[in-house]
């Protein structure tokens, strides 16, 4: 049986073991809109394998790259507009400096950032 990578497969406990990161971790994330694991009818939040893989990246972010929460949200709204962007994080090439890069690029004064 193939499952998509969308399909909601692992629970909360599961996924905080999988990341090396505490449950409050990721509800912190969730109430931040970082993550939207589905709820199941009982409302246990349920992760998809494209899930782990985005808090995988905010993991990076945060613990490889420095970036704070803040930044992370609009690091991950960029990456949402700008594929090489994206990519690069996936396989976990991006810097800091990237990042910067990619700001200057956009020219988005402070007040209009996501």
């Amino acid at each position: 049986m193939d499952l998509s990578p969308e399909h909601p497969v692992y629970t909360i406990s599961v996924v905080a073991h999988l990341l090396g990161v505490h449950e409050q971790t990721l509800r912190q994330y969730e109430r931040l809109g970082l993550i939207s694991p589905c709820r199941t009818l009982r409302r246990t939040r349920m992760y998809s394998q494209a899930d782990v893989e985005r808090l995988e990246a905010i993991n990076y972010l945060v613990k490889i790259c420095g970036v704070n929460l803040a930044g992370v949200k609009i690091v991950v709204t960029i990456c949402t507009h700008h594929p090489d962007l994206d990519r690069l994080l996936r396989r976990r090439e991006i810097t800091p400096d990237t990042i910067r890069q990619k700001l200057a690029e956009l020219n988005l004064p402070k007040d209009e950032m996501p």
